[in-house]
């Protein structure tokens, strides 16, 4: 039978927001993410540039051929064969095409070498163009005036052979020439009129003046493959490949506009991930890459900022990130960028470390790393890391940066997560400076910040050491009280209820199994728990506010015992919850209410469920039915059949009425069944991932066999 129409008991309907996981529960190991996939047969912008190198190639490459053979035709026919019978005119126009084809190819040669060189050799390059122009023309004008001219001397047998050499000679010439004029006038054109360059810079969003470097060397380079090798060779060059070259490259002005090239096209939203998984797979590129985050030459400024935005993407993809740090020295070269004299570049350290964060060896890395913690733990302060004169919203951002280092940090699990709790704990500063993050008021600081600076007190709260440390805190426990206990009127919006959920958490773990802070959140809420039964009925923190008042129930210690009787008045409440709702809100309310037997006088339960319109029978009845539906522990609510357990002795040793029935309702069947189901995932108070902390004093089997003996009396 269905416990939930067995009786007629008012249902009551709470809206709860979707929680993120809690330390209450264990947690299995985060997946890997998928990895991204990206568009390969997109047209690259530098297609244009690759399709325009070979048009010119093939002209280019024409033209040479036909000036070799004009060349062979002259030396082996007219020089050789016709030498003597030449005339004196046609032999200097000969002579003198010969020498300005070779002025040509050297002017070609010299220009494609300084092409390759830095812009101030821009002037080299104008004047080699200059001057193959030149001897294109003059090249033109001779061979076309012969041609026209046809006066060649001698007799008429003489000129039959010889005028047809001629003119094939100056026809090669003529059609030498007017190729390369072709191919100067294709290359005026697309980068001169059209800007071709220009706009492939544009397309990857390249600074104009540094990118269109990048994009020009990137040209000449395609167009020197075409001419060198296969007119294709150079058709199949990209961008990321050329700029991976560059950075690995022996100079330094290269490794500067490589860089450059790899982060405007890293940053590009269109080939973001095709570029960052070209660079992940390329291991000299990103050693480089890391060796440059270490560069502390002023002229080096930019080239390191733009190593440390490629370097903070690419961590930004988890495999990617593990080859990072896998190179010897790749931590401390990031941890250099916390030290530089530049604002934008400890951001950008910070945020490469929160990246490298997410995974468990990293982590231990940036704990092992000498002074690494400290810097991280001095940018969570407006008032140090960053220099006097820096705009108020770049100190937000390095709180931030520091923050989300540091939560990632605090919640690692397992020996190495006890470890760094532990020494970020004793960093003086650490508490003291997210206790200032949560007292400020500004609109900036609230939300992101306030639920990082909560988050990260959580997850420190896990240490017994810094619980007491965290709650002797002055004014930490009257601010997350605060927080927690909002008006409903200011938390409309999702993100502030986050922060009380938050909030909520982190008031419940420093109240567990601490008397000392115990006192002082019943203090910080005005010497009673009257504001906490009010939250009761707040859907929003209900489940925060049962745990926190089972906690202070639990381990407040006898002083308090006055103000904490004041928990029975909730009693109703609670009583008809159970006997309403599943889940956590079931699993926290059983225990609370075994925490409020303990505070009733004599006759007092049998009122509260009066009041409640539940009867003894059906209350019975239902824990009986929470152990049958919880046959085995659940992931979910490890510690539902345990409170159930506990639930039932207190009614039994409050009222001998209820051992009865329960008797009569199997309760005993149920309670062995516990007994030999029982696992580890019951015996914790909180989880570090999958990892059980804070052992509870009292074993399940004990509680049944206390509870079967309690049935017996």
């Amino acid at each position: 039978m269905d416990r939930r129409t067995s009786f007629a008991v008012p249902r009551v309907r709470v809206s709860i927001p979707n929680l993120l996981p809690t330390l209450f529960e264990p947690q299995n190991a985060t997946p890997y993410p998928k990895a991204d996939v990206g568009d390969d047969n997109a047209a690259l912008p530098e297609r244009r540039l690759t399709v325009l190198a070979l048009q010119l190639a093939l002209l280019e490459k024409a033209a040479s051929r036909l000036g070799t053979l004009a060349f062979i035709w002259a030396t082996v026919v007219l020089l050789g064969g016709f030498a003597i019978t030449l005339g004196r005119t046609d032999f200097w126009c000969i002579t003198v095409l010969l020498l300005i084809e070779g002025t040509r190819i050297l002017g070609r040669s010299h220009e494609l070498e300084w092409q390759h060189q830095a812009i101030s050799c821009a002037r080299a390059v104008h004047t080699f163009s200059w001057m193959q122009l030149l001897s294109a023309l003059a090249c033109v004008s001779l061979s076309l005036l012969r041609l026209l001219h046809q006066h060649y001397g001698g007799s008429e047998e003489a000129r039959t052979n010889r005028s047809a050499a001629l003119n094939i000679f100056y026809g090669l010439a003529l059609a030498e020439a007017l190729l390369f004029l072709v191919e100067k006038a294709l290359w005026e054109w697309k980068v001169g009129h059209c800007r071709l360059l220009e706009s492939v810079a544009a397309d990857y969003n390249l600074a104009p003046s540094a990118g269109e470097v990048g994009i020009r060397l990137f040209f000449y380079n395609s167009y020197s493959r075409c001419l060198d090798g296969s007119i294709f060779d150079g058709l199949h060059m990209d961008l990321v490949s050329y700029g991976d070259n560059l950075v690995t490259s022996g100079s330094h002005y290269e490794q500067s506009v490589g860089a450059g090239i790899l982060v405007a096209l890293a940053e590009s939203n269109r080939f973001s991930d095709a570029t960052l998984r070209k660079i992940g797979v390329s291991a000299p590129t990103i050693e480089r890459l890391i060796e440059m985050l270490s560069w502390k030459d002023l002229s080096d400024r930019e080239v390191r900022r733009s190593a440390a935005v490629a370097v903070s993407m690419l961590t930004g993809k988890k495999v990617i990130a593990l080859r990072i740090t896998g190179i010897p020295g790749a931590i401390e070269s990031v941890a250099s960028l916390l030290y530089a004299d530049q604002d934008e570049l400890n951001l950008l350290g910070l945020s490469i470390l929160k990246n490298l964060a997410h995974d468990h060896d990293n982590c231990d890395k940036i704990g092992s790393t000498r002074g690494l913690l400290d810097k991280i733990i001095s940018y969570s302060s407006l008032d140090h890391g960053l220099a006097p004169t820096t705009p108020r919203d770049m100190r937000l951002k390095a709180v931030k940066q520091s923050l989300h280092v540091v939560k990632r940090l605090a919640s690692m699990t397992g020996n190495t997560g006890k470890l760094l709790r532990r020494e970020l704990t004793d960093i003086v500063f650490t508490v003291s400076n997210i206790r200032d993050v949560l007292q400020q008021q500004e609109k900036k600081f609230q939300l992101e910040l306030h639920q990082l600076a909560i988050e990260i007190l959580t997850s420190l709260s896990m240490d017994d050491e810094a619980r007491e440390l965290i709650g002797g805190t002055g004014g930490m426990v009257s601010v997350l009280v605060a927080m927690f206990l909002q008006p409903m009127a200011i938390t409309e919006c999702r993100q502030p209820n986050t922060i009380r959920v938050e909030a909520g958490e982190a008031l419940a773990m420093l109240a567990l199994e601490s008397k000392k802070n115990c006192g002082t959140i019943i203090m910080a809420l005005g010497g009673g728990v009257g504001r906490l039964m009010a939250a009761l009925n707040d859907p929003v923190v209900i489940i925060w506010a049962a745990r926190i008042l089972h906690n202070l129930c639990s381990y407040a210690g006898d002083e308090w015992q006055l103000p904490l009787k004041g928990v029975t008045t909730g009693a109703t409440k609670v009583l008809r919850t159970i006997m309403v709702e599943k889940g956590k809100i079931l699993n926290i309310f059983l225990r609370l209410a075994a925490q409020m037997i303990r505070y009733m006088e004599p006759g007092e339960l049998c009122a509260s469920l009066a009041m409640a319109s539940v009867v003894d029978e059906g209350l019975a009845r239902t824990l009986v039915q929470v152990l049958q539906e919880y046959s085995c522990p659940s992931m979910d609510m490890p510690r539902v059949r345990r409170y159930t357990i506990e639930l039932a002795v207190a009614m039994m040793r409050s009222d001998v009425r209820y051992v009865a029935l329960f008797v009569e309702l199997g309760l005993e069947d149920q309670l062995r069944h516990v007994a030999a189901t029982t696992s580890m995932l019951e015996c914790f108070n909180v989880f570090s991932g999958s990892v059980g902390l804070g052992h509870h004093a009292v074993s399940i089997h004990t509680l049944v066999e206390s509870a079967l003996d309690v049935m017996k009396g």
